[in-house]
């Protein structure tokens, strides 16, 4: 059994649900990019320590990203996309710390003011 290729392919897999580039996961869990590449394809193996910051990231254990494919695991326990989106902030906002906690309920709480002045209003939020 070629443990770096389900690794590799299961992090590339949950990576895709969740709609991240490899820079953007590699940011939030402290890796290079290129070295997250290489994990995802199957070629570079990691430590401990890398697999349990993504199991914790994805939510999963460490059993589930070794052991067996995810894709078609999750065929019979496929998440909604707002269940994803909610699983993705959970896991951005449990590394910030204090000051960027504050930050991020701040702009949550001026969204939800701008929300309850116009409910009918469709707004863009361009980044």
């Amino acid at each position: 059994m070629d443990y770096n290729k389900i690794i590799g392919a299961n992090i590339r897999y949950e990576r895709k649900l969740r709609d991240m580039t490899i820079e953007e996961l590699a940011e939030v869990i402290g890796m290079a990019p290129g070295f997250l590449g290489l994990i995802e394809r199957g070629q570079r193996g990691t430590t401990i320590k890398n697999l349990c910051k993504l199991a914790d990231f994805f939510s999963l254990t460490l059993d589930d990203m070794i052991k067996r494919s995810l894709e078609g695991f999750a065929e019979g326990n496929r998440k909604t996309p707002k269940e994803l989106k909610l699983m993705t902030a959970m896991s951005l906002i449990e590394n910030m710390d204090e000051k960027e906690l504050d930050f991020v309920v701040e702009m949550m709480k001026r969204l939800m003011r701008f929300r309850e002045t116009d409910p009918e209003d469709e707004f863009d939020l361009k980044y």
